[in-house]
């Protein structure tokens, strides 16, 4: 389906760009040969809005050039130039038409033709890398565009005072130029395969040219294929100076001017990549997260995590006005294994101690390693006999499961002390230490037992 609108697309392009041939048809098969509308005051009115919009234009374009330094730009600007200073004369020689014809017509298709060689040259340069013209060299490149262009107007007063300026093989060689020229134009862009909305509009621009050049060859002085030809041209020359306008006002290129339909799929792209990014990052943070909450040695929540998540259970129970317990335990003589063994058995004792205690532990206990040897465990819904009962469970699982760990023969044995939120308050701080006073109490008797309430 996208396929079939795009086609529809260029097809609507072509369409519109070559409307005017319709229009020159039509003019060429229905109109009366000799009917002529010969008023030097329209002519002169059109040619004065023609030049001030060239003169306009050509100063936009060179704007253009000036930021962005597209050597393309520069040969557009040269020919907008161009065009200005070569067709000036055919409108303020309009009123010498009576006596020279050819003084005022011949301007006409060199203007056409100054402007085309220009547009090539334009093209051929089309894409290349930014230029970096000294000012000596920049001046010397206007001024001699402008003693060229003003060389061109001599000629061609020249060539209308002379004998072969009626030939027809002369203004057939100066329309055919142009005509060749805007073809030229044209299948150099194509080949191209130009994406830029303005580039799109400068060829459509040249096609309109081409069929002026074709409205003009087959016109004579004021009749309506002449005047015709001529709104043909001015239509093309509006329509390439909307484009230079729209880059003026954007991006000051004609290379980084993008279609809608290339910011969309831009803006599509740069969204998939946003969203990936925020998905990676979002990861990343959530890894982050569990390192920091973790013990890197044992998979459990570490000190910071097992605090926070301990307060809030603690806050709920003391709402909820459930029984709440705490249990700290510590491996007897942890120092005795790392010096006998090496650290490295004694992380293994750690890592196998934390899956013992966890496979003993429900849902809902919550167990952290407090650093070293030592470990807590919160137990909600667990009055004194129960807390009792699984600190009994959690000593005997670690001194029958870790006896021997990669074939060596470790006695593993824990001290419990227990302290229970009904007599010591909702308080993780008054828990820790009535615990923790418990747990000394267990060392103090002889190791490798609880220690709870009296």
């Amino acid at each position: 389906m996208l396929e079939i609108v795009r086609l529809y697309k260029w097809s609507l392009q072509g369409l519109f760009g070559f409307i005017p041939a319709l229009a020159i048809a039509y003019v060429w098969f229905f109109s009366e040969p000799t009917m002529r509308l010969e008023s030097h005051a329209i002519h002169e009115a059109a040619i004065v809005i023609a030049i001030m919009t060239s003169s306009f234009i050509a100063y936009i374009t060179w704007r253009c050039y000036q930021h962005s330094r597209e050597p393309f730009l520069r040969w557009l600007t040269l020919g907008f130039l161009g065009f200005t200073l070569v067709y000036l004369p055919h409108g303020l020689l309009t009123r010498t038409a009576d006596h020279n014809i050819w003084l005022f017509l011949l301007y006409g298709p060199a203007s056409r033709l100054t402007m085309m060689l220009c547009f090539v040259a334009g093209l051929v340069h089309y894409g290349r890398q930014q230029e970096v013209l000294s000012g000596r060299e920049e001046r010397r490149f206007w001024l001699l565009g402008v003693l060229l262009f003003l060389a061109i107007d001599l000629l061609v007063a020249i060539v209308a005072y002379s004998p072969v300026a009626g030939s027809l093989w002369l203004r057939l060689t100066l329309e055919g130029g142009a005509l060749s020229l805007a073809l030229l134009s044209s299948i150099m862009l194509l080949a191209r395969r130009p994406t830029s909305p303005l580039m799109l509009i400068y060829l459509l621009s040249l096609v309109m040219f081409m069929q002026s050049s074709v409205a003009f060859m087959l016109a004579k002085p004021w009749d309506h294929q002449w005047w015709l030809a001529h709104a043909i041209f001015a239509a093309g020359f509006f329509l390439l100076s909307y484009g230079v306008a729209q880059a003026y006002l954007t991006t000051r290129s004609f290379v980084t001017v993008y279609s809608m339909e290339q910011v969309l799929d831009d803006l599509r792209q740069q969204t998939r990549q946003t969203e990936t990014a925020l998905h990676q990052l979002e990861q990343a943070n959530r890894e982050l997260q569990q390192l920091a909450s973790t013990d890197f040695l044992t998979g459990l929540s570490n000190r910071r995590r097992f605090i926070g998540d301990a307060q809030r259970q603690i806050l709920r129970s003391q709402h909820s006005g459930h029984p709440l317990a705490l249990l700290a335990l510590d491996i007897d003589h942890f120092k005795q294994i790392n010096d006998r063994f090496g650290h490295g058995m004694g992380d293994q004792v750690l890592r196998r101690l934390a899956q013992s205690m966890n496979s003993q532990l429900r849902p809902g206990d919550l167990l952290g390693r407090m650093g070293g040897e030592e470990f807590l465990v919160l137990l909600p819904e667990s009055d004194a006999s129960q807390a009792k009962e699984i600190a009994e469970r959690l000593r005997l699982a670690a001194e029958q499961d870790c006896q021997r760990v990669d074939g060596e023969q470790v006695e593993i044995t824990l001290s419990v002390g227990i302290a229970n939120a009904v007599t010591e308050g909702y308080t993780l701080e008054a828990l820790m230490k009535t615990a923790d006073d418990h747990l000394y109490q267990a060392k103090q008797a002889g190791r490798n037992r609880v220690i709870g309430e009296p």
